[in-house]
């Protein structure tokens, strides 16, 4: 019979201790009060723990990011914000006066002469203009940016802006008083068209006639002064001073004499002569007053047909003023040729306006054409980050929950996710909200420094930035106090949730559920040890009876 050589008795209760089987398979059974089970225990919480703190710092640095990214989609990437601030800025405005002063230049250099071009042009560009032009461009801009459109279609439409602009020109010389529209002309007023006679025949019936009397009254003095220098050379001394002297004698005075006294009564003597003229001549003064207004009339043309806008129209109108001061035009009549000289010019003004324009202007302006090529690469930059920003709106609420998962997953504890997630909120919202005023402070009196004692022109500018910064952070602070106390909340709930002050306490927190495990593994370790245990040593108990019988027999 072959010897049996067995263990002994205390190097197999050492063997099963550490967990190995009598029998060659492995056990992860543990005898209770054994060292290797504390430190197995102790581990398990810390890694739960250890667990618990890097989700909540993944998950609160996740909302940090969805917080900037919500504000920043709220804001610069939004193209209605950005076309509510440049309205609500005073942007439309800045935009209005840049194109006046640019255009003002390029319009009063042959497109309109003689007329207000700036106020003419504040009338085209109106801000409905502006705010359809602007928010096309921008809805554009965006597109672009956000990967819509593969081009970048800046344009602007001028074919409104010409139309408006030419029918302004026809309708401001239509209304323009006739002296506004004299002295926006180069044609030089002369003669008996004057800018004194212009005002008082325009005015109204009554000064129209009264200019007509006092014209044909300077023409009539004229006249007559004229036929009394013609007497005064024609009459000699003698008869000269028979028209003042009574009873004058002519030879009581030598020629010396004579000559003496007509100097010296020379104003009675022409005196005398004008009223001898007109008692005598009469008829022949006016028949050289008629001739001479007839004169005057034909002195003053029309204009040819080589002329054209408001030079030809001023050039009819003064024929006009001269034939109404040398004939008997009524006033009804002058009145009607005037408004027809200046439905005419505005006509000719307004179609000349609107061909210039055309042949300088197109009805389109693509404002890309000329970009150089570091904006270009600027703006694909641009829509690269763009796009980044986009896609992160989808991964980062499933990153978020993911990592609200893990959390669950390591700890079983809706208490435990939900405080952790309310700290993770208040950390990606209360800092960024308790920063912003600092930080807005800060850029504005950065930017403030900066453009003092500068260029003055800058400052629309300068306001325009600052005013769409403050609603930039205005939207960022709004998100970012949602964020705070939406997570105020949720941690506030945790609390009451902890300390029973609601729920019952029904729910065990993470490590308490991770204690209760370990007891429950370690009561039924020390159970299935002791059985264990017990079975060895019967076991070894028979083997021994068995060897030593052999032995005796």
């Amino acid at each position: 019979m072959s010897k049996v050589i067995l263990p002994p008795v205390g190097l197999s209760r050492g063997l099963t201790d550490w967990g190995y089987p009598t029998y060659g398979s492995q056990s992860t059974a543990h005898v209770p009060g054994d060292a290797g089970t504390h430190r197995e225990a102790v581990p398990m919480s810390l890694v739960r723990k250890f667990t618990v703190v890097v989700v909540t710092l993944l998950l609160a640095s996740t909302l940090v990011t969805g917080n900037l990214l919500a504000a920043a989609h709220l804001t610069v990437l939004d193209p209605g914000f950005t076309q509510t601030a440049i309205e609500e800025e005073g942007g439309y405005q800045l935009v209005e006066n840049t194109t006046i002063a640019t255009a003002s230049s390029q319009v009063s250099a042959g497109v309109a002469e003689g007329v207000d071009t700036e106020a003419l042009l504040r009338e085209s560009i109106d801000r409905s203009y502006l705010a359809n032009q602007t928010e096309r461009n921008v809805a554009a801009t965006y597109a672009y940016l956000h990967g819509n459109s593969e081009t970048l279609n800046l344009t602007v439409d001028t074919a409104p802006l010409k139309s408006e602009l030419s029918t302004a020109v026809e309708e401001q010389v239509r209304n323009a008083t006739v002296p506004e529209l004299l002295a926006q002309s180069e044609t030089e007023l002369d003669g008996p068209v004057d800018e004194s006679t212009v005002e008082q025949m325009t005015a109204n019936e009554s000064g129209y006639a009264a200019a007509k009397a006092d014209f044909r009254d300077d023409v009539r003095q004229r006249v007559l002064d004229e036929a009394v220098e013609r007497a005064w050379q024609n009459t000699s001394n003698d008869e000269k001073l028979a028209l003042v002297i009574p009873d004058y004698d002519p030879r009581e005075y030598t020629e010396e004499e004579k000559e003496q006294l007509v100097a010296d009564n020379e104003t009675e003597i022409r005196a005398a002569l004008r009223e001898r003229v007109q008692n005598e001549r009469g008829d022949e003064i006016d028949q050289e007053v008629d001739a001479q207004l007839a004169e005057i009339n034909e002195s003053v043309a029309p204009s040819d047909a080589d002329s054209d806008g408001i030079d030809a129209v001023t050039t009819d109108m003064r024929a006009t003023f001269a034939e109404a001061l040398t004939t008997d035009m009524s006033y009804q009549t002058f009145q009607s040729e005037i408004d027809g000289h200046k439905a005419a010019a505005a006509a000719a003004v307004g179609d000349r306006t609107e061909a210039q324009l055309d042949e300088q202007l197109p009805d389109t302006l693509d404002l890309t054409e000329n970009m150089d090529p570091a904006t270009r690469q600027s703006l694909e930059d641009a829509q690269t980050a763009v796009t980044w920003l986009d896609r992160l709106v989808f991964v980062l609420p499933l990153v978020g929950l993911a990592l609200v998962g893990l959390l669950y997953y390591a700890t079983r504890s809706v208490q435990t996710v939900a405080g952790s997630l309310g700290v993770s909120l208040v950390a990606a919202g209360l800092p960024i909200y308790l920063a912003l005023g600092p930080l807005q402070s800060f850029v504005e009196r950065s930017v403030t420094q900066q453009v003092a004692g500068g260029d003055a022109s800058a400052a629309p500018m300068i306001e325009l930035f600052l005013g769409i910064v403050g609603q930039l952070f205005g939207r960022v602070g709004t998100v970012s106090l949602a964020f705070a106390l939406a997570g105020g909340v949720v941690v506030a709930v945790w609390l009451l949730f902890r300390y029973d002050v609601i729920g019952g306490g029904e729910e065990r927190t993470a490590a308490e559920a991770a204690a209760a495990a370990d007891a429950e593994a370690m009561a039924q370790t020390e159970s299935e040890s002791s059985e264990s245990a017990e079975a060895e040593e019967t076991t070894a108990t028979g083997e021994t009876d068995e060897a030593s019988a052999a032995t005796d027999e």
